[in-house]
């Protein structure tokens, strides 16, 4: 991590962990991810799946969670030196 990416997630990590993964995992990837493929639905079949969209939202969210967390334990083993 360079001194740049080190001064960048300084700022960000004093959200905290919680908000973090709220934010950069379930907020972005699970809502941003949702309504891109609920956006490629509507384009291609002409409606929306109630049942798909909450499918959707919930895996999405998971998988954002997942990621996230697995994201800001890189970032501090990186912040602190090591690899």
């Amino acid at each position: 991590m360079n001194q740049e990416q080190a001064a960048k997630w300084a700022k960000i990590r004093t959200m905290g962990k919680a908000r973090y993964v709220m934010y950069y995992g379930v907020a972005a990837w699970g809502v941003g991810l949702t309504a891109l493929f609920t956006g490629m639905e509507w384009l291609t079949q002409g409606t929306v799946t109630g049942q798909w969209l909450t499918i959707r939202l919930l895996v999405f969210s998971v998988v954002g969670f997942i990621l996230s967390n697995f994201k800001w334990e890189k970032n501090e083993r990186s912040h602190r030196g090591g690899q």
